[in-house]
């Protein structure tokens, strides 16, 4: 019985060293100020921290840009749609502008001239830069008569061909089978103008000044206004400046003269409503 007793004291006191033993380990048994289990733990969970913080940190990195990107994006996206309207506004405007200059122009035209006239627009024309005829709105019942001279601001554009109710036809002086009897404003040599045939000659828009005596005195530069010799033209309309002043080998000089009515950007017309008495402009027109 005594031995048991003793057996049993013997097993508690080492159980008892064991539980003291383990106890003091995970106590303070200070290794660098830190206890062998908390080193321990920390070893085996600083890795995984790591690991989490660097995922979280490239997450939060990548949302961030991918923000900053789409504001960029919508910041640019609205200022090219700013700068599209403030585009349209500014061609509004000097197309506002163009069309105002041409009015003042045809205004001030209007008050020059010594004939009664009658604004009208071009509302056909031909699909051709070589176009030889144009559209008007104007018509008959506007007072617009058939042969009646068109002119623009700048020069003699050509004369009515048809004419219906509310619309009439210009042939264009570019014509082959038009004919502007014409005066070198300087020398006073005199002549016809007529439009040239063939697509090349017609896109370069030049006429021919024909019947003018190779002695005649006449020179690159020299504008050509109408005669009135035609019957058809009041006098003293510009109608081209002297582009070329050849010899010839023949009797007439070879000369071609470049319009002055801007044709492929012809908007808005005069036509002449009144007759037209010879030399009704000896002055002329600018």
């Amino acid at each position: 019985m005594a031995s048991v007793i003793e057996t049993r004291k013997s097993r508690l006191l080492l159980l008892g060293l064991v539980l003291a033993h383990l106890v003091a380990i995970s106590k303070q048994v200070e290794r660098g100020g830190q206890s062998l289990l908390g080193q321990g733990l920390f070893a085996l969970v600083t890795p995984l921290q790591a690991v989490i913080t660097g995922t979280i940190r490239g997450v939060s990195g990548g949302w961030a840009g991918y923000v900053d990107l789409r504001r960029v994006y919508e910041q640019n996206r609205s200022l090219q749609e700013r700068v599209r309207v403030l585009e349209s506004h500014l061609q509004a405007r000097q197309e506002q502008a163009q069309e105002a200059e041409r009015l003042r122009e045809m205004l001030q035209l209007k008050k020059e001239l010594p004939l009664g006239v009658l604004a009208a627009e071009v509302i056909v024309r031909e699909g051709a830069p070589w176009a030889r005829t144009i559209t008007l709105d104007k018509g008959s019942a506007d007072g617009v008569r058939l042969n009646a001279p068109v002119i623009s601001a700048t020069g003699v554009v050509g004369r009515v061909i048809a004419v219906g109710p509310h619309a009439s036809r210009v042939q264009l002086i570019l014509d082959g089978q038009a004919g502007v009897g014409v005066r070198i404003e300087r020398s006073r040599v005199t002549g016809i103008l007529v439009g040239q045939t063939g697509m090349l000659t017609a896109v370069i828009g030049d006429l021919v000044m024909k019947y003018v005596p190779s002695l005649a005195d006449v020179v690159v530069g020299d504008v050509a206004v109408t005669s009135g010799l035609d019957h058809l033209y009041p006098a003293g309309l510009v109608v081209g400046r002297v582009r070329s002043a050849a010899r010839g080998n023949g009797l007439f000089r070879e000369i071609l003269v470049t319009p002055s009515a801007q044709f492929n950007t012809l908007e808005e017309v005069l036509v002449v409503r009144t007759p037209i008495p010879d030399d009704t402009m000896t002055q002329g027109v600018r």
